[in-house]
C-alpha cells in the first residue's frame, strides 16, 4: 500500500468536492380566485332562483277543501261566518239592524253584528230620522254616510270575545232597498268582508287579533306564546302588500274600488286596509322583540302568504 500513497502525493492528488444541492423555486400559488368567485355567484343565483320559486308558489296558493286548515298556534282563530240574515228573502224598503262598537279610547266605528245575534233584516215603511248635528248620535251616524244610518240604542260595554278588548256599542240600523237578500257580509253588495271569502280582509283580521293576543301572552309572561303570535302578525302584515302586486298583476281579479268590513278596524277603502297592516305588524314586530324573538323576525313566504290559502 506505500507505493499507491507515495504515487498520490507526488501527483498533488486531492479528495472529489462534495456536489452543491440543487436549488429548486418553490411553485407558483395556484391562482383559484375566479373559480371560487365564480362559484360563490353561482350559489347565490340558485339560492335566489329558490327563494323565488318558494315566494311565486305562495303567492299563487289557493284553497281547496282538501287542504283547508285552521290556525291554531298559539290558539285557533275562529274565522268569521256568514251573517245569518243572508238568506232571508226580503226585498223593497228595509231595515238592517247592526251593532255598533269603538274602542273607549276612539278610533273606527266597527259593524260588529257577529256579537249579537238577535239584530233582524225586516220590512221598513218608513225610514228613520237621523239626530240633529250636536247630538252624539249624530256623529256616528255621519261617519256611515252616504248611508242612512240612524242609532236606536244607548252606549253599552261589550267584550269582543276573540280579541278580550273592551268596547262600547250601540244599537243601530241602516235603512236601504233591496232587490235580492243580503250577502254574507249582511250588505246589499256594496262591501267585501272576510265571511264572504274576501282574502285581503281576512288578512287584516287575523294581524289584529293575533297582535292583540301576543300583547296578551306577554303580560301573562308566556314569552313563547307571546312570539308565536306576535310572529305570524309579523309574517301575514309583511305578505298582503306582496300578494296584492301580485294579484294584481298575475291574475287581473282584484275588486276595484273595494270597500272592506274588517271585524275589528271597521269599514276601510284599500289604502287604509293596508296601511293599517302595515302599521300593525311594525307593532308586532316590537312586541316580538320584547319578548325575546330573534332580530329582523325572519319569516319564510308560506307564513306570509298563509292568510289567502285556506281559513
Amino acid at each position: 500500500m506505500w507505493p499507491v500513497v507515495a504515487l498520490l502525493a507526488a501527483c498533488g492528488g486531492t479528495a472529489a468536492p462534495a456536489p452543491k444541492p440543487v436549488e429548486v423555486a418553490p411553485a407558483a400559488p395556484v391562482d383559484d380566485s375566479h373559480e371560487r368567485e365564480q362559484l360563490q355567484r353561482e350559489q347565490a343565483v340558485a339560492a335566489h332562483r329558490e327563494l323565488e320559486d318558494e315566494q311565486q308558489t305562495a303567492l299563487a296558493a289557493s284553497c281547496t277543501e282538501t287542504g283547508k286548515h285552521e290556525r291554531c298556534t298559539p290558539s285557533c282563530y275562529t274565522a268569521e261566518v256568514a251573517d245569518p240574515r243572508a238568506a232571508k228573502k226580503v226585498k223593497g224598503a228595509v231595515e238592517i239592524q247592526h251593532l255598533v262598537c269603538q274602542r273607549p279610547d276612539g278610533g273606527p266605528y266597527m259593524i260588529s253584528d257577529e256579537l249579537d245575534p238577535r239584530l233582524q233584516i225586516r220590512p221598513a215603511r218608513r225610514a228613520g230620522k237621523p239626530h240633529k248635528k250636536g247630538a252624539w248620535q249624530a256623529e256616528v251616524e255621519t261617519a256611515f254616510k252616504p248611508e242612512l244610518v240612524v242609532v236606536t240604542g244607548a252606549w253599552h260595554e261589550v267584550t269582543q270575545p276573540l280579541t278580550h278588548e273592551h268596547l262600547r256599542c250601540v244599537a243601530a240600523s241602516r235603512f236601504v232597498a233591496i232587490k235580492k237578500p243580503v250577502d254574507a257580509c249582511g250588505s246589499t253588495g256594496d262591501i267585501v268582508c272576510e265571511a264572504g271569502g274576501n282574502a285581503a280582509a281576512h288578512g287584516l283580521d287575523v294581524v289584529r287579533f293575533r297582535l292583540a293576543e301576543a300583547r296578551q301572552l306577554q303580560a301573562s309572561g308566556n314569552t313563547d306564546g307571546c312570539q308565536q303570535a306576535a310572529l305570524e302578525a309579523i309574517a301575514v302584515s309583511r305578505g298582503l302588500p306582496r300578494w296584492r302586486q301580485y294579484a294584481k298583476l298575475n291574475v287581473g281579479q282584484w275588486p276595484a274600488n273595494a270597500r272592506y268590513r274588517t271585524r275589528f278596524d271597521g269599514i276601510l277603502d284599500e289604502d287604509t286596509l293596508f296601511e293599517n297592516a302595515q302599521s300593525l305588524g311594525a307593532e308586532a314586530e316590537a312586541v316580538f322583540a320584547t319578548c325575546g324573538g330573534a332580530a329582523n323576525a325572519p319569516t319564510t313566504a308560506e307564513q306570509e302568504q298563509s292568510f289567502h290559502t285556506c281559513w
